[in-house]
């Protein structure tokens, strides 16, 4: 499938409910083009001491659980703008402590001092598409410092740059992948960027991908016990890769879905089902829920 979604167009903010779609469209690799600026958030004394008093309030809310917590370098996202089939990002250093304290717990405080003020770390989510017919999602611990006990997809966030090498978005959600199912990167057949949305509770960003894997969901659920970082999930969540499919599990498990779980089932669906599918289905849940 190409650059095309008839009538949709590729770059413009929809608010698609629970989430805000800001680019959508089908971008390789070669497509995503990431340049790194140290330029750094905005802030003032009352937005730090808010983040100060947000990360000690989460650092012991995590003592004594499984709960990973530490301050460690992140991409804030900057700009993006969509030129000639490209996405084209504009990256630059923020820390995990300053999006505890901005979109993780206090997205609102961009109605009090500008949205310059926020963290906006990128993240990365994927749809994991297996050979035999399913798409599989993850459902989250229940002591996670972001929508503990939700089912969402596989991802995290982009690293900062190394002395040789720009961020890579694509590599930061392989990486994920694997950590999190422990499935062999020469299984991924095909992978394929999306779009950007924002959670509408945190506003952070998210780039979607599409992979899919060269393994049955059997294999992958047998592999993912095995990860690295396999406590994220209390298990994972397959659904039946087909239209109607799709749309059935979203109407019913919609309390659970996180809302970048949402994004990633829409644009899985507009990719390969079209515009059609995808404006029925957003409609259809909109309508019903």
């Amino acid at each position: 499938m190409d650059h095309q979604h008839g009538e949709l167009e590729p770059h413009g903010t929809r608010d698609c409910g629970t989430f805000f779609l800001d680019v959508m469209d089908q971008f390789s690799r070669d497509d995503l083009n990431v340049t790194w600026s140290d330029q750094l958030r905005q802030t003032n004394d009352d937005v730090e001491k808010l983040i100060d008093e947000a990360w000690i309030s989460q650092t012991q809310r995590t003592e004594g659980s499984t709960a990973k917590i530490f301050n460690g370098q992140l991409c804030r996202l900057i700009d993006d703008n969509c030129d000639d089939g490209k996405l084209n990002l504009t990256l630059g250093p923020v820390s995990f402590k300053e999006f505890i304290g901005t979109n993780a717990t206090q997205a609102y405080i961009r109605h009090l001092h500008g949205t310059e003020v926020m963290a906006n770390p990128l993240g990365v989510s994927t749809t994991v598409c297996t050979n035999d017919g399913l798409i599989v999602l993850g459902m989250r611990n229940n002591d996670m410092i972001q929508y503990a006990s939700r089912i969402h997809p596989i991802g995290g966030t982009v690293e900062p740059p190394t002395e040789n090498a720009s961020p890579d978005p694509f590599e930061a959600i392989l990486a994920e992948l694997h950590e999190e199912t422990a499935a062999p990167l020469d299984s991924v057949s095909e992978i394929m960027c999306l779009g950007l949305v924002r959670d509408r509770n945190t506003v952070q960003p998210e780039l979607i991908f599409d992979c899919r894997i060269d393994c049955s969901a059997v294999d992958l659920f047998a592999s993912a016990a095995t990860a690295v970082d396999a406590a994220e999930h209390s298990s994972l969540v397959p659904v039946r890769d087909h239209p109607a499919a799709v749309v059935a599990f979203m109407e019913q498990h919609f309390s659970q879905l996180t809302p970048v779980a949402m994004a990633t089932l829409l644009l899985h669906g507009l990719r390969h089902w079209g515009s059609g599918w995808f404006a029925a289905a957003r409609g259809y849940l909109r309508s019903v829920i």
